[in-house]
């Protein structure tokens, strides 16, 4: 009896989950302006943190680490310039988005790797890639519990909290997004996310999650 209500409240606090987040956003007053003179913004590649369960730690060396969180840190890049497209120029192009295989090729060449852009000022990163705004931003991902212990912990706050509702977050993300003018260097708007996601999340879905609510939120789509 115990082992069938252990199953069943599993299978109803996974189909639960949860989405707890907070944000703190921020548009200059100035943005209007000279967004109306941007043709083109570049997304830049996200500087990446990965948190990883110890087991999974010791799975990988410093450069496998590091070639994951590159990874990632295309991903989200790839991820922000598609809802861009669908979501900010949904009905006309607003502001032309250079492609992120163009902007990877340019700081190749110029062997700027993405935990290195803070050092170059908005200016300088927009004149290198010819664009007239640059989109910056980093992630960075907490270690997850493992699912068991998530659904320990989730079942007990259902039986002796219920006033509680959903699960316990297995995994969540912290993201900081920034645009940029790249004639002034000016900072246009600023965006920063906590997000955790429930029982069975990945980084994928902490990606997709917080690329897709961020992009809601750019100006430019308030553009005539």
């Amino acid at each position: 009896m115990r082992i069938t209500l252990l199953v069943i409240m599993t299978m109803i606090v996974v189909g639960l989950g949860s989405c707890n987040h907070s944000r703190n956003m921020y548009t200059s007053p100035a943005f209007a302006a000279a967004a109306k003179h941007h043709k083109t913004i570049a997304i830049l590649p996200f500087d990446v943190q990965v948190g990883l369960r110890p087991n999974q730690m010791r799975k990988l060396t410093p450069e496998q680490l590091y070639a994951l969180e590159l990874q990632h840190g295309r991903a989200v890049q790839s991820a922000f310039q598609i809802h861009f497209l669908n979501k900010v120029n949904k009905d006309g192009e607003k502001v032309a988005v250079q492609d992120v295989n163009v902007t990877n090729t340019i700081l190749k060449e110029h062997d700027i790797q993405p935990e290195e852009i803070p050092n170059y000022l908005p200016a300088e990163l927009a004149q290198m890639l010819g664009v007239d705004a640059v989109l910056v931003g980093s992630l960075t991902t907490e270690k997850p519990v493992s699912t068991a212990v998530a659904a320990a912990v989730a079942i007990y706050t259902f039986l002796y909290t219920p006033y509680v509702g959903g699960a316990g977050p297995t995994n969540s993300g912290n993201t900081m997004m920034r645009i940029y003018d790249g004639a002034s260097g000016d900072l246009l708007w600023s965006y920063d996310k906590a997000l955790s996601r429930g029982i069975g999340s990945d980084t994928h879905n902490i990606i997709k999650a917080i690329t897709r609510k961020a992009t809601r939120q750019i100006p430019y789509a308030k553009m005539k």
